[in-house]
């Protein structure tokens, strides 16, 4: 009975200690803070208007956009496809147990 009061006592103790050093330092910081000076996190710039944009002469600058060219892309889709499948199988082949090299009265 008395180890176990010694034993809560003692982890009020810590609790108490542990809670006053956090409170310590949270002071400590939160004087830090208020002790610098206010500073503006951006400086304030001042903006101009966008000039006009003539669209024709925007378009003529992107230059002419033809199809797009796919059949490389499902290629290599498809080579995908069968590389995961391929990797798939050998997997599972690689935990199917082999025959044995001899079976004894068999002749080969």
């Amino acid at each position: 009975m008395g180890t176990a009061f010694k034993v809560m006592v003692a982890f009020c103790i810590g609790l108490g200690a542990l809670y006053a050093a956090q409170r310590v330092w949270l002071g400590y910081v939160m004087a830090q803070i208020a002790a610098q000076p206010a500073v503006p996190l951006s400086q304030q710039v001042s903006y101009e208007p966008i000039k006009t944009v003539d669209p024709k002469l925007m378009q003529k600058a992107m230059g002419v956009v033809g199809p797009i060219d796919t059949r490389e892309g499902q290629r290599l889709a498809v080579e995908g496809a069968a590389r995961r499948i391929d990797m798939t199988n050998r997997a599972a082949l690689a935990h199917v147990p082999l025959p044995p090299a001899r079976i004894p009265g068999v002749r080969y």
